[in-house]
């Protein structure tokens, strides 16, 4: 079973054929490049917090929120703790995301034992910061050898939404291993691919749903092969990576499962707007946790099951990268959080998809927009300030905006997808 296209004189690093006309031609430094830049961007908008203060509600007024300065004081690893090895620092977070959290933060403190609180807060960042730009360089790269165009790949290097959100956690690690098992899958090597998407899966819970698209290709084809050793790859890593500390330390493997399932309606949600704008607007029953929880599984088993449907009956076989587009917008859409920095798990796969630059730019404004407005409002919620009441309007508003711009860009890709348009690559 390939993903994979002929090849063309627009793929990255290749010169145009004789006799065809010249096109912008990228090289990977230069797409490093853009990276940095976007990264470097990204840091200075946090520096009103890296220079005066990570507390709320200064953190939201200024917009430079982040939680790797947040968790370093509040989980003991500004004391040198780490929490696989300390049941009174507990990360809500899978596997990798908190070694690589606590490996940070316990160099963070060998660094500057003696360091003040800010101080220390401050190295942790720049530490954090520094590797989170060389994952974006990898992940732009990686886009760039998958993309028809190079110039696609410039847009997701330069994407306003991840400038503004890809220092606020640690997502950038899996979208790494994500786009690496995407390109591993175009080659044919669906092992190599399963292991990829395990590894971002003990990162990330998001990798793991883009075996939903292999599945979907692999009944389009009635050819079980591929996929079956991809799932073999991502459950067999997924295990490697987790069982020693679940061994280790079952109660803080154990704290992200029980926080995710315990957690109500997030912010940005739309089960979020229905409990804050539809409830005391409109004198509807809130949703509880548990309500919430079987209403987006519910959401989301019945778009997985549209995605299959489409697959199935599309003029062309879909591409690979257009399936799983549709298979995470989806779960975005229906799960009960949508935290401002979700948007990076979808910027490269947008742009694979559905190259269309007027599409895409309009999209990044509305998270940026939305970005805003959420820590806007927080920053009114927190501190207690007089324009409360527009602070949350805006938000409210921002939040219907992102999810309708990724929900007709969810429908543009369905229909690409029906009529037998392939997307990028």
């Amino acid at each position: 079973m390939s993903t994979r296209a002929g090849p063309g004189p627009e793929l990255l690093g290749a010169a145009p054929e004789r006799g065809r006309a010249p096109v912008l031609w990228i090289g990977p430094w230069a797409l490093a490049g853009f990276a940095l830049y976007a990264a470097l961007l990204a840091y200075l908008t946090k520096l009103p917090c890296r220079l005066a203060s990570w507390e709320a509600p200064d953190t939201f007024r200024h917009l430079c929120y982040s939680d790797l300065p947040t968790l370093y004081a509040s989980r003991g690893m500004a004391d040198g703790r780490f929490p696989y090895l300390d049941p009174s620092a507990l990360l809500e977070y899978p596997v990798l995301q908190t070694v690589v959290a606590s490996a940070t933060g316990v160099l963070a403190h060998a660094l500057d034992p003696g360091a003040t609180p800010h101080a220390g807060q401050g190295i942790y960042f720049d530490l954090n910061a520094a590797l989170l730009a060389a994952v974006w360089v990898g992940v732009v790269l990686v886009v760039g050898r998958m993309a028809a165009h190079p110039g696609h790949a410039v847009l997701v290097a330069l994407a306003p939404a991840v400038v503004v959100t890809g220092f606020i956690n640690w997502d950038l690690w899996p979208v790494l291993c994500t786009v690496l098992a995407l390109l591993a899958f175009r080659r044919d090597r669906w092992l190599l691919g399963g292991v990829l998407l395990g590894v971002g899966t003990a990162f990330k819970l998001f990798p793991f749903l883009l075996l939903g698209a292999v599945v979907v290709l692999a009944l389009r084809r009635r050819e079980a092969g591929p996929a079956l050793r991809a799932a073999a790859g991502t459950a067999g890593a997924w295990l490697l990576a987790n069982l020693p500390f679940a061994l280790l330390d079952p109660v803080q493997w154990g704290w992200f499962w029980q926080f995710s399932q315990d957690r109500g309606a997030g912010f940005s949600s739309v089960w979020h707007w229905w409990n804050e704008v539809a409830v005391p607007r409109l004198g509807i029953p809130l949703l509880s946790a548990e309500g919430i929880n079987a209403l987006a599984l519910a959401g989301f088993a019945l778009a997985c099951l549209l995605v299959l449907v489409l697959g199935l009956v599309a003029r062309e076989e879909p591409r690979l990268e257009q399936l799983a587009f549709l298979v995470l917008a989806a779960f975005v859409l229906s799960n009960k959080v949508y935290s401002p920095q979700f948007v990076i798990w979808l910027v490269p796969l947008v742009v694979l998809a559905r190259p269309r630059v007027a599409e895409f730019v309009v999209w990044q404004l509305t998270e940026v927009l939305h970005w805003v407005a959420v820590f806007n409002w927080l920053g009114h919620l927190t501190g207690g300030t007089d324009g409360l009441a527009r602070a949350e309007d805006l938000y409210l508003t921002a939040v219907a905006l992102h999810t309708l711009a990724l929900g007709y860009l969810a429908v543009r890709v369905a229909v690409d997808v029906l009529r037998g348009r392939r997307g990028s690559g």
